[in-house]
Parts: structure tokens; sequence; C-alpha cells
């Protein structure tokens, strides 16, 4: 039997195995693994990043970007000494890239095994400088083994699986001649897995021949396309999806005009465009966007470079509103900034239903899609509104403690995020309630407007229908008396506005109708058949109209 040294004090240690574990696959869609290697080139202040997936045969993907590089001592450090998870960028204090000054996103230093998700083995070429400026160069080959990783129900429950340093693959480096023209990074495989290229694949094959002929878009056909489906983009196909969660995760600036996107200025009204807080969102969008292009950075997936294709509003003839979140404190002493806007479309969803939330973007990274919870405010709110309602956060320091490991998630127990939590529901009170009373205005007028037109159509049928015998007059006769009534001698159908019989007011105006349409045929009708065909047709005419 071993025995244990027993110490008073230690340090608590993460197993080998959580590492190997982590290699079979941490991202959740085929967008995020990608997000992972742009936001490498991000911080490595390439100025584009180009990603190819061998469109239509998705048997081939590379990532090629013209940032610094990775050095070969880096290379052997991250694979072979202090191992994967080790990250340096923000060493010595940095918290900017050094050309672009970008915010650095990387901080574990596991984002190369993201293409692992997509492919079994990969090579890698990379083409830097030195600290002293002398080009150098390397290639190396990567495969993973999968099938050496333990389960983890193997590792839960058998003895045998002590072993320190796990395995989760192989390298093998070989230096070469720097090349100025390919200075940067380079990652690509030939090994993908089956099951990409057959989604891939199946998606384009199932498309009309018309729409697959489209498919070599401009940024005005992405545009188009996206907001031309019914729903949500999950409607196009699993490439377009791809392509589409990408564009909305990257660090990119927004398509198209600054005054058209991500808030179309010329949807609002006069009255909806003085608040303060709208001036406040506008501004703080356009300085987004200027800071987004001022960082140089570039992403093309298959030749189409991307943008952040975000439209609001998604729907015409909406009342549009909009609010602006800013919040800049220390939290248990640690800083916590953020800043974003909220916006609502009454009354209409937002469309493509991947809009509808609210988006947390962390140093102007998306991370995961947007939430339709709003962070778990859908406890408050009826579900037919928070479908008018989209926004983005921007947290531009603070709230990394809270990041779950895939970078698309956060400890919701976080001192941070809860502190984000709280004051985002605070605003999500003030905008919700807003919008109650906002809806409820514009159904009230829709309503008094269908109540008149409806009383005109009435007002004109009586009198044609009676040729002229009887008109419709309006009345407060008193709750005792029926809702309608008929004086001969004046040639008048009474409406009784004071009899309310039913608790709803459009269940009143349809029994008004039955009984004006019985009223006009029995006292004009002079046969049982022109009776039926009188009323028939009157309540036919006004039933058309109402519902």
């Amino acid at each position: 039997m071993n025995t244990i040294k027993q110490k008073d004090a230690g340090t608590i240690r993460v197993a080998d195995i959580t590492i190997g574990q982590l290699s079979r696959g941490l991202y959740r869609s085929t967008a995020t693994a990608f997000k992972e290697l742009v936001s490498n080139a991000y911080d490595a202040d390439a100025t584009t990043v180009r990603i190819d997936t061998n469109y239509p045969e998705f048997d081939f993907i590379s990532c090629i970007d013209n940032g610094t590089g990775m050095s070969l001592e880096e290379f052997l450090r991250y694979f072979n000494q202090e191992g994967i998870g080790h990250c340096t960028k923000r060493k010595r204090a940095r918290d900017t890239t050094e050309i672009y000054k970008r915010p650095i996103i990387g901080r574990l230093g596991i984002g190369m095994l993201a293409i692992g998700q997509l492919c079994h083995s990969f090579q890698i070429e990379s083409h830097y400088k030195d600290e002293k400026g002398k080009g150098k160069a390397y290639t190396a080959t990567l495969t993973l083994l999968d099938d050496t990783i333990p389960d983890r129900e193997r590792i839960i429950r058998d003895d045998d699986v002590k072993e320190k340093k796990l395995p989760v693959g192989q390298w093998q480096y070989k230096v070469i001649d720097f090349d100025e023209r390919k200075k940067g990074f380079r990652i690509y495989s030939s090994d993908v897995r089956p099951t990409f290229r057959q989604e891939m694949k199946e998606s384009i094959e199932n498309m009309t021949k018309q729409k697959r002929k489209k498919i070599r878009f401009s940024q005005s056909d992405l545009q188009s396309g996206f907001y031309a489906v019914s729903k949500s983009v999950r409607d196009c196909n699993p490439y377009l999806e791809a392509i589409w969660e990408l564009s909305v995760l990257c660090p990119l600036p927004y398509y198209g005009k600054i005054e058209e996107c991500p808030v179309n200025l010329s949807s609002f009204k006069s009255r909806e465009s003085q608040s303060k807080e709208y001036e406040q969102a506008i501004q703080f969008l356009k300085n987004r966007q200027t800071r987004l292009l001022d960082y140089t950075f570039t992403v093309v997936v298959d030749g189409i470079e991307l943008r952040r294709h975000i439209q609001l509003p998604t729907e015409k003839g909406t009342t549009p509103m909009l609010y602006f979140v800013d919040f800049d404190e220390e939290i248990f002493g640690s800083r916590l900034k953020f800043s974003g806007y909220l916006f609502a479309q009454i009354a209409s969803y937002v469309k493509p239903v991947e809009l509808n939330g609210i988006q947390i973007r962390l140093r102007n990274v998306g991370i995961g899609g947007y939430d339709h919870t709003f962070l778990k405010y859908y406890r408050h709110i009826p579900t037919i509104r928070n479908r008018w309602v989209s926004g983005e956060l921007f947290v531009d320091e603070g709230l990394e403690s809270a990041l779950n490991i895939d970078r698309d998630s956060f400890n919701e127990h976080d001192e941070h995020f809860k502190k984000l939590q709280t004051i985002l529901h605070d605003k999500f009170e003030v905008v919700f309630n807003k919008i109650n009373a906002v809806a409820q205005s514009l159904q009230g007028k829709k309503r008094d407007k269908t109540s008149e037109k409806l009383e005109r159509t009435i007002r004109e049928m009586v009198s044609r229908d009676s040729q002229g015998k009887f008109k419709l007059v309006q009345s407060d006769l008193g709750k005792t008396v029926p809702i309608v009534t008929v004086n001969k001698k004046k040639g008048e159908i009474i409406l009784n506005r004071a009899s309310h019989p039913l608790r709803k007011k459009k269940a009143n105006l349809i029994l008004e109708m039955v009984e004006v349409a019985y009223r006009i045929a029995e006292n004009t009708a002079e046969t049982e058949k022109e009776h039926h065909e009188i009323f028939y047709n009157i309540l036919k005419e006004t039933l058309d109209q109402l519902v």
C-alpha cells in the first residue's frame, strides 16, 4: 500500500489529463473553433486572416495571417516544455498588442487546439523576426491522438489511469528559409474530419442550383441573404450559418454605413431621437465603429470579406427605441467597465432570431451568441415582447475571471458577472416597462381606428340595407338598456354606449354587429328569405373587417 506524506499546506494542481480531454473538442460549433484561430491572428497584429475550406469540397482547411508569427522558441515552450495552456501574451503587464494597440484576447494558450475539432492532424508554418530583427522560419506537423486519451468514464472508474504527462498527440518541426512574403502564421490540414466535410457538403448539395450559384457572394449578398430568411439563419444551411456566426463573433466593424448599421437612424421619428439616451447610444456606436476600423483587421472566408451583419430594425413600420448602458466602477478591488446599447422594435420580432437577446462582447469578441434570456431576466417579461429586443454590451475591462475555458460562456457566480447582471436587469426593467406602455398605447390606437372604421361601415350598411328607412346613432342609455335598440318612429338603430355585457371590447363589438344586423333584417325584410340574406350579408361584411 502506497503511503502519502502528509503536509499542512500545499498547491492545488490540475491533472494533465484534463488538457487531454480538451483536445477532443472544446468548442460549441465550427464558427467558435474558427474564432479562436482568428483571435490568435488578431493578437499577433495581423491585418488580414484568410480562412479557406476548399468550398464546395470541404476537404482542406487553412488559416493564414500576416501577423508577427510564432517563434520556434515559443512553439517548443508551447508543445514541449510548459505545455499547452501556457500563454505568454500578457506577460510583463502587456494588455494591448504592440503595433495596433488592440486589447489582447488570449489568456490561456489553448486556442490552437481549436482546429483539432475539425481535423485529426494539421501543419503549421511560421515566418517571423527575432528580437534582433533577423528573419526566421520553420514548419511543423502535429497529429492528435484521440484514441490514446482515456474516456471520461475510464478516468473515473479505472485505477490504471495514473499517467501524469498524458500525450494528446505528436509533433515534429523543421527549420526552413525565411520568406518575407510569407511573414506571419499558417495553419492548415487536409486530414479533415468526415463529419465536418459531410455536414458542409450536404448543406450545399441540398440547395437549389440557383441558390448554389449565388454562394460566391459579396458582403451585400450576405447582408440581403441573412435578412431574407423567414425566421432564422439556420434556415439557410450550416455553411452560411457558420459564416454568419463567425462574422458576429469576431472583433470586426459593422457592415455598411454607420448611419444605417447596426441601427438605422432614419427609422427613428424626431420625438424618438431627441432623448439623451438615444444620443449617447448613437455616439457610442460611432466611436466603437471608429475604434474597430482603426484596429485595421480583416477576416476573409473563402474569398468573402466579413463584417458584422447587424441591421436594426429588421422590420419596416415598427416603432423603434434605443437605450444606452454605461458602467465603470471597482468591484471587490477590480475594475469593471462596460458600455452598450439596447434596441427595441415595437411590435415585431427581431429577425433573424439570432439577433434577439443581448450579446456580451469581451475585448470586442462575442462570447457566445445573443442570450435570449437576457441574462435570466426572462422570468419577468412576456415571451412575445422579449423577441422585440436586441443589444450588445462591450466589456472593456474586467469580467475575464468569469470567462469559462471555452470562451463561450461565463461563471454566473463570479462577482463581476453578478454585478453586470444586476445593472442590466435594472436597465431591462426600464426598457420593458416602456415597451409595454408603448405597445399598449399603439394597440389602443389601433383598436380605436378599427372601431371608427367599423362604425362607419355599419352606418353605411344600415342606411343601404334598410333603403334609407333607418340610420345608425349612438347614445348613452344606461347599463340596464340593451346594447342595441330600435326607434321606428325616428328611423334609428341605436347603439347604447353604456352597455358592456361582455368583458372584452372586441367581444362587445362583435355582439353589437350581430344585434345591428338582426335589427336591420327584422325591420326591413318582408320575407324570411330576405331576412336571412340581409342578416348574413351585413354580418359577413362587418366581421370581415374586424377579424
